[in-house]
C-alpha cells in the first residue's frame, strides 16, 4: 500500500510519484532539460525576452521624454511637463525592467538604480510641475539628471551626459575641446 503523504517536490509543487513520472515524461518529450548536465541553454528570464528592445533603445525614448518635460517647463507648458513625467514613470514601470541589458560594461546595478529612479524622479517631477514654479521644477530636474548621470557612469557610459538644466537637448552634445598633438579631425 502506497503512503499518500509521500510526494516529490518539483518547482515548489507537490507531486505524487505517478504525477512526477508523467510530468517527467511530458517534459522530456517536449525537449525540456530535466536533469543536471543537460547542454541545452536555459531560456532568458521572463523579464528579458529575446525579442525585447535593448536598454539603449528604451533610453532614447526616456531621453526624449525627459528633454520634452524640461522644455515644456521652460515654456510654462506645465500640463505637458506633468504628462511627460507620467510617461517617464510608465517607461520605468513597464519598458525599462523588460529591456535587454547591454552586453558590455557593468550592468548588475542597473535594475536597482532603475527602481530607485522610478520611485523618486517621476513623482518629484510631477509634484514640481503641479506647482508651476520654474525654480522647483529646475531643482527636481537637476536631481533627476544627477541620477541619470550616476547610472550612466556606473555602467561605464559616462560619455552619455544628461543636462542638469531644463530646456537643453538630451544628451549634452556641446563641443569638447579639440584633441591635442595631432590626434583630432582638424589635424593636417
Amino acid at each position: 500500500m502506497r503512503d499518500p503523504t509521500v510526494a516529490i517536490y518539483l518547482t515548489g509543487v507537490a507531486l505524487t510519484s505517478r504525477t512526477f513520472v508523467y510530468t517527467l515524461s511530458v517534459a522530456t518529450l517536449a525537449g525540456v532539460p530535466v536533469a543536471a548536465g543537460c547542454t541545452r541553454p536555459a531560456p532568458p528570464p521572463p523579464e528579458q525576452k529575446a525579442d525585447a528592445p535593448g536598454l539603449g533603445e528604451v533610453m532614447v525614448v526616456v531621453g526624449r521624454r525627459f528633454e520634452t518635460a524640461g522644455r515644456a517647463a521652460v515654456a510654462n507648458r506645465w500640463e505637458l511637463a506633468a504628462f511627460e513625467a507620467g510617461e517617464l514613470e510608465e517607461l520605468f514601470e513597464g519598458d525599462v525592467p523588460h529591456a535587454q541589458l547591454p552586453k558590455e560594461g557593468p550592468t548588475g546595478q542597473l535594475p536597482g538604480m532603475a527602481k530607485a529612479f522610478l520611485e523618486s524622479v517621476p513623482p518629484d517631477l510631477l509634484k514640481a510641475a503641479e506647482t508651476k514654479d520654474r525654480a522647483k521644477f529646475a531643482a527636481a530636474f537637476e536631481r533627476a539628471a544627477a541620477q541619470c548621470n550616476a547610472c550612466h557612469a556606473s555602467a561605464a557610459k559616462a560619455f552619455i551626459l544628461v543636462p542638469t538644466v531644463p530646456g537643453q537637448p538630451v544628451p549634452v552634445l556641446d563641443p569638447l575641446p579639440a584633441a591635442s598633438a595631432g590626434g583630432g579631425a582638424d589635424a593636417k
